[in-house]
């Protein structure tokens, strides 16, 4: 049985999005299906997360490596690190009986592309599964430990820009937190410190019952988190959180986390622009874990809190571009990473010498 159709469009969509390589993997016998997306190496290797999940389709989990991966390319280039865009997605659950197995085929084939694609965590991976794909691949990042701090301080950063652009100030503000995971646990720290108020919903209620007892945060149910009466709204978990029914219910003047790819698609940010909404994209407020990661690789960390701090000044660009010209802040942000990647495309594609 042929897949012609099915082929054509896709080859369409690499195409259209200008992508360099799409490595669809499998290995039955460990229960492999993966997919390693690497969009742009304009400006150095691509680096993107291991992401381990099971999708309710294969063409979920191929679209979400695609989309990361490409969010990755503008994220690295705002971000100012000589990275390209990429991402990996394991088909499978997180908890599968022979995870290591399935780890393992994953990172022979990352192997194969010879450091085109640099794996690093993400959700459903540890630093632990860093350590044993990178017994297997020439570079891996996030060995030594979990950027999120740096992930959550570049998302408080542009917080703060959000803030300052509504007419607010941060000390006494209120932000709602949807995710307590690693990096929202971070945000709402790091918020709580500057006498914010914060609201926070979780998956799992003793991340939030932990949160309460830990920060005095406001505990709210997951079903009401994102249209609570806030200043900035803060997703913080899965992407995919905003779309065309939720913008006309939220009632945050301020949409700024660091969930990838909260909106359903990039269009509704004119939805959010039209109703006065200012909204920070994800793939310029977290990219903090991106130039932690980037700092490992070259073993050099020094400055990287100032320069984490400066993706204020990344955000705040853009929020005035989008003023200037009356364009919604993606457009704007794509735009600005668009300047860069250009500027550098005699250098497209990137192997390894």
């Amino acid at each position: 049985m042929t897949t012609t159709f099915a082929a054509s469009d896709l080859t369409a969509e690499l195409h259209q999005r200008d992508f360099e390589q799409l490595v669809i993997c499998r290995d039955p016998e460990v229960g492999l299906e993966s997919v390693i997306a690497v969009h742009d190496t304009t400006l150095g290797p691509s680096l993107g997360g291991v992401r381990m999940r099971r999708y309710p389709s294969r063409a979920a989990a191929v679209a979400d490596a695609m989309d990361l991966a490409q969010a990755m390319t503008y994220k690295a280039a705002l971000a100012g690190v000589p990275l390209g865009g990429g991402k990996s997605v394991i088909n499978a659950d997180s908890r599968v009986a022979n995870r290591d197995e399935v780890l393992i085929a994953h990172a022979k084939y990352v192997a194969a592309l010879n450091g085109r694609y640099i794996p690093a965590l993400d959700m459903g991976t540890s630093v632990r599964d860093l350590e044993l794909i990178g017994r297997h691949v020439p570079v891996v990042c996030a060995q030594r430990g979990d950027p999120s701090y740096f992930t959550a301080r570049g998302v408080v950063r542009s917080i703060e820009v959000a803030l300052e652009a509504c007419g607010r100030s941060v000390a006494g503000s209120r932000v709602a937190i949807q995710g307590l995971g690693n990096v929202g646990l971070h945000v709402a720290r790091m918020l709580c410190a500057a006498e914010v108020e914060v609201l926070a919903a979780d998956i799992d209620p003793v991340r939030v019952h932990d949160a309460v007892d830990e920060l005095g945060v406001t505990a709210t149910d997951l079903a009401d988190i994102l249209f609570a009466d806030a200043d900035v709204l803060a997703p913080c978990a899965a992407g995919g959180v905003i779309d065309e029914h939720a913008v006309p219910r939220l009632r945050a003047s301020a949409l700024v986390g660091a969930a990838n790819n909260m909106l359903t698609t990039p269009a509704l940010a004119r939805d959010l622009r039209e109703r006065g909404i200012v909204h920070v994209p994800d793939f310029v407020a977290n990219a903090g874990g991106l130039i932690a990661v980037e700092a490992e690789l070259r073993d050099d960390e020094s400055g990287l809190a100032d320069r984490v701090d400066a993706i204020a000044d990344t955000a705040r660009d853009m929020v005035n571009r989008s003023e200037r010209n009356g364009v919604d802040v993606v457009s704007a942000a794509l735009s600005m990473a668009t300047e860069i990647i250009e500027g550098n495309r005699k250098y497209r594609p990137w192997f390894r010498a």
